[in-house]
């Protein structure tokens, strides 16, 4: 009996301090949400000027109180990419690749990422990886059709950039770049083309889309 009572006694403290640590683990979730967003108004200037170092450093509080979280990790490589710091934006680009697999995002960014180092091959591989695993995203095609337009394959230019505007045919980059492949292939006059592409060659430059993550903040 004496036994019997010990043993119980202990199964309520034990059972006390696993649920103070439960209630410590869901404080330490919303404190590092709390950071997240913290970040995130830091990073998009809401509320104050914005704030690149201190979103970059809080971003790193919440990665370090948070293995497995994302979402800061995107972040940061983009502001790593911003600032031209290519080896740290790739670094936390793969850490995202290594908790999710199957991120299509990611795996745009980073091809992103290597070509603006001017590893265009490298880039290929990413954007083709990025709509296996995700067929409905259009940026990774779009991102095709640009690296094949630039080497002169058109056709295939043509063909990255046609299911670009199939999952988004409203998309003024990808319209402006369809008429300037249908142009050289033959398919538009010159005057179209003028007409339809305007200021054409500094957005076609420019337009890589990296993806931020988290909810939006207003």
């Amino acid at each position: 009996m004496v036994g019997g009572a010990r043993l119980a006694r202990f199964r309520v403290v034990l059972h006390i301090v696993l649920t103070l640590a439960v209630l410590s683990g869901v404080a330490n979730a919303q404190d590092t949400e709390a950071l997240f967003e913290e970040a995130q108004r830091a990073q998009l200037g809401i509320d104050a000027p914005r704030d690149l170092r201190k979103a970059i450093e809080l971003y790193l509080k919440v990665v370090k109180r948070d293995s497995r979280h994302r979402d800061a990790r995107y972040n940061l490589a983009y502001l790593c990419f911003i600032q031209k710091r290519y080896d740290l934006a790739e670094k936390y680009y793969r850490e995202v690749l290594k908790l999710d697999s199957e991120d299509a995002d990611a795996y745009n960014n980073l091809g992103t990422v290597y070509e603006r180092q001017g590893k265009t091959e490298a880039a290929e591989r990413l954007y083709r990886q990025a709509v296996r695993v995700s067929p409905d995203v259009a940026t990774p095609y779009y991102n095709l059709a640009r690296l094949h337009y630039g080497r002169g394959e058109e056709a295939e230019a043509r063909t990255a950039i046609e299911k670009a505007l199939n999952l988004e045919p409203e998309n003024e980059v990808f319209i402006k770049m369809h008429a300037e492949v249908l142009g050289t292939l033959g398919g538009l006059s010159n005057t179209t083309i003028l007409a339809v592409l305007g200021g054409f060659g500094g957005v076609l430059g420019v337009y890589t889309v990296l993806y931020l993550k988290g909810k939006v903040l207003g």
